[in-house]
Order: C-alpha cells, then structure tokens, then sequence
C-alpha cells in the first residue's frame, strides 16, 4: 500500500536493461474501477515524448523505485487509447468535495492510497469539517464507503459518516493496514462461504436423486 503522492517523481527501472527509463508524471486513475491503471512517465533527457505504463506490465512498486522487465513496458499514448481516453477525462481525486447519498458534507480529499499489487484504490484521506478544529491528524475512509468517483464530487453511501476515523501520527499507516488486512480476510470469507453453499447445495441435489431412485426401485418391485 501507498500514498499516490509517494510515486511522484519516483524512478522507472528497466531489470532486463539495467537503465532508468524514467520518472513517475502522474497516475492514470479508472474512476469507475476505482483502480489506477497506467503510470504516466517523463522520460529522461529532452524532446522525448511521453509514455504510459499500463499498471499489469509494472514488475513491482518499491520504497525506492518502480521496476519494469523492460523499457519496451512503457508505450506511447498511440498505442493506449482508453488509456489516453481517462487523461482527458481529467477526473481527479485529490481536493474533490466529498458528500454522502443523503446530502451531507463530509470533506475535501486531501490523498489517497493505492494497493501497490493491484493498483484498486484503499481508502481516502481528508479533512473533513466533524474534525476541523483539530490541528493534528487527519480523517481516512475506506474505499468500500464509496459509492461514485466524479468528476466533482465523490459520493459516499450514508455509512460513511459513522465510520470515519481519525488518524494521528505513526498509527496511521498501521490502521489502514489492518483495514485493507481486514477487507482481504472478509472478501476471503465470502467467497469460502459461497463456495460452502455452492456445495452444500450439489450434495443435497445428489442426495435427493439418490432417494429418488431408491423410491422408484422400491415401486418397481
């Protein structure tokens, strides 16, 4: 997980080169996926034109650097026309006023943070007015709480407002992270208890075919 403003300016490293392709422009957001998928890239050295790495061809995200097998990962906008598509979209989280389904301000977004995995949106953070005149600390949402990403304004259900949290100091990197453990091992939950019911629901099928041809061998004689 992290902060969108930790990969700005962050070096793009080919691992196959051995070079630096680049630095991190700006971070393609898919607004209705809630998923950022593309790295805007500023190459190194002059007249060179800018380029995109869309998010699945990204080796790994570190503290340092982002990694790539190849320079050939980052294209040009020719080649990635959804891609360029959301560019001028233009929608953008940071700054956008925040307000539940039933009409209630909550804040302005002031960061957000990205599974660096995945690149599915975590969570939110803001300033929100319940916590204004607190001078430290800020307030996080977790992404779940979020309904639509427009182009200005995000709407949240009407949970939201009963389940902002208020961070402050180092505890706030280690809350977010038991909230993304937390929606992991509940998506893990649902779907094992799916899978429960999918074959609870075969062995039932299998056992009422069973009595049935029992029933009718017992007819027949």
């Amino acid at each position: 997980m992290q902060k969108s403003k930790e990969l700005l300016s962050m070096p793009v490293i080919s691992i196959t080169e051995g070079q630096q392709i680049g630095f991190i422009k700006n971070l393609v957001l898919d607004s209705y996926k809630k998923q950022i998928i593309a790295l805007v890239i500023e190459p190194k050295g002059f007249f060179k034109e800018q380029k995109y790495i869309p998010f699945d061809k990204i080796t790994s995200i570190g503290n340092d650097a982002v990694t790539v097998d190849r320079s050939a990962s980052a294209e040009k906008g020719t080649n990635l026309p959804y891609i360029i598509r959301l560019l001028k979209d233009n929608v953008q989280l940071k700054g956008t006023r925040i307000i539940t389904e039933n009409g209630s301000f909550l804040g302005h977004i002031d960061e957000y943070y990205i599974s660096v995995t995945s690149g599915q949106l975590i969570g939110i953070e803001f300033t929100n007015k319940l916590f204004k005149s607190l001078v430290q600390g800020k307030t996080f949402l977790n992404i779940s709480y979020i309904n639509t990403i427009g182009k200005e304004v995000i709407i949240c259900n009407n949970e939201a407002k009963d389940n902002i949290v208020k961070l402050q100091g180092n505890m706030q990197e280690k809350f977010i992270n038991i909230k993304e453990s937390t929606q992991q091992i509940w998506n893990s939950a649902k779907q094992k208890s799916s899978n429960l019911n999918i074959s609870l629901n075969r062995n039932k099928t299998q056992d009422n075919k069973e009595k049935d041809n029992i029933d009718n061998t017992s007819e027949n004689n």
